[in-house]
């Protein structure tokens, strides 16, 4: 049965906010519900969406949320590959609270929770300094670093998770919190890494570094070399220098009747050392078909990365959220934790080229993103993310053109690869990547530390007032 929710009670909400409170029927509700992956499009329908203009407000709703028994969602970029930014109750919108405040005598910055990470690269470089983060431009800050945040800058520098050094964060009780390493040091631990299960974040605070040269690099190879190239990739990939980063890609297109094996990556080394990094790759896989090198600025290779090389950060994020530009897709994950088997290989190769037969796909196939360097010199049980000492995060996509479509097709696509692939990659899976079909999510997503995570849980939310598909169970 649908809930119901008194108008009255959605009245004196909005009354306590100093941002908007958005309802159905109103001539910004569509824009306002609508989420990241158009796939959810139809089902996004939430009785009120919050947009919060501070900290106070998320205080105010977190409040009515538990005073009135109404679900929520927290949604900062509206990411979530299950769908749950959004809620038939209530969703506590943050994407307004995304100053970003750099601290250049402290070496840090204050980041709001809403900041999508194009803004964060572009607040930062324009100050000299830099993160380590993602690649996807319009992604929320806060959803990345929950979860951990793997990205082009990780052998270098760490995740994401790991340049935090305090969080301003609403917990179940209402009361905003400043946590760190010395006030509630266990939650500050949960926070780095255990995902959205312990309150509703409002401000990050970072360290940052001084922003460097990046040097990018594209190879692709005909697909008949995919298995020496997935084979040599991952024997030289976590041998690199870290300050190299790659990531190894099996790609169908069936529109366009194309397949690719590509390695592309970054490096913030010097310039003239790019070659001899790379020279090992291709003495073992021979020269790729197309060899792209770039020398850019933080900002500018940030805006490559996301595929925005001839775009400021401004229409890189307007184009990227575009009606036109959004489409539909399907993932989930692995976690590699050492070199693949010749048998994995060939299985790898399978399943992509499986992928020039899914009807209406337009591109589809795994992506194998080194991890190592400094995400493994901290322990796995000093944060919350546990596969510290993998070989490389695993991601399954598919993705499609009309939102209207059933994504049944696609989904047993991305999930069948996964599942070729378990006899050598395990159960693992990363919880940025969430997939709604792992029953045994929390030793998935968090393995040994999931213990750890409950006991937080019970401390900080004992009732579950922060819930989804697949919190963190007290």
């Amino acid at each position: 049965m649908a809930p119901s929710f008194a108008p009255q009670d959605w009245a004196t909400l909005a009354s306590r906010l100093h941002g908007k409170l958005i309802r159905p029927g109103a001539a910004d509700y569509v824009g306002a519900a609508r989420l990241y992956n158009p796939r959810f499009d139809a089902s996004s329908r939430p009785a009120a969406i919050a947009r919060c203009a501070g900290a106070a407000d998320v205080q105010a709703c977190v409040r009515f949320a538990a005073d009135t028994g109404t679900p929520f969602a927290v949604r900062c970029g509206g990411h979530s590959y299950g769908g749950w930014s959004t809620s038939r109750g209530l969703v506590i919108d943050v994407s307004g609270i995304d100053s970003v405040t750099v601290d250049g005598g402290a070496g840090t910055a204050r980041i709001g929770a809403g900041a999508r990470l194009v803004d964060v690269y572009a607040a930062l470089a324009a100050k000299g300094v830099a993160l380590a983060a993602g690649s996807c431009p319009t992604v929320g800050m806060t959803g990345l670093t929950l979860g951990g945040g793997v990205g082009v800058l990780s052998r270098a520098w760490g995740l994401t998770c790991d340049a935090v050094t305090g969080v301003e964060i609403v917990t179940a009780d209402g009361q905003l919190r400043l946590v760190d390493a010395r006030r509630d040091p266990d939650l500050f631990w949960a926070l780095r890494g255990g995902g959205g299960s312990f309150g509703a974040v409002t401000a990050w605070t970072v360290s940052t570094r001084p922003a460097p040269s990046v040097h990018t690099f594209f190879l692709a190879w005909d697909f008949a070399r995919a298995p020496e190239v997935l084979t040599a990739w991952q024997r030289w990939a976590p041998r690199t220098d870290p300050k190299l980063w790659s990531t190894c890609k099996l790609l169908a297109d069936p529109g366009r009747d194309r397949i690719r094996a590509t390695v592309s990556g970054t490096w913030i080394g010097h310039a003239s050392g790019l070659d001899g990094q790379l020279n090992p790759l291709l003495t073992q896989t021979g020269a790729p078909a197309n060899r792209q090198t770039n020398s850019l600025t933080y900002a500018k290779a940030m805006l490559w990365e996301a595929g925005c090389a001839s775009q400021d950060a401004a229409q890189c994020e307007s184009v990227a959220l575009s009606l036109a530009k959004r489409q539909p897709f399907a993932a989930t994950s692995s976690i590699a934790a050492a070199e693949l088997p010749p048998a994995a290989i060939e299985a790898a190769v399978a399943q992509t080229r499986a992928g020039m037969n899914i009807a209406n796909m337009v591109e589809g196939g795994v992506s194998f993103d080194v991890l190592g360097g400094a995400v493994a010199q901290v322990a796995p049980d000093a944060t919350a993310f546990v596969h510290r000492n993998a070989m490389a995060t695993v991601q399954y996509t598919a993705t499609w053109q009309d939102a209207g479509a059933a994504p049944a097709p696609f989904d047993a696509y991305v999930r069948g690869f996964r599942a070729a692939m378990a006899p050598w990659l395990g159960s693992a899976a990363y919880v940025n990547y969430a997939d709604p079909t792992i029953d045994r999510y929390g030793p998935a997503y968090w393995g040994d530390n999931y213990t750890r995570l409950q006991q937080v849980k019970r401390a900080v939310d004992p009732s579950a007032l922060f819930a989804f598909a697949q919190s963190v169970q007290p």
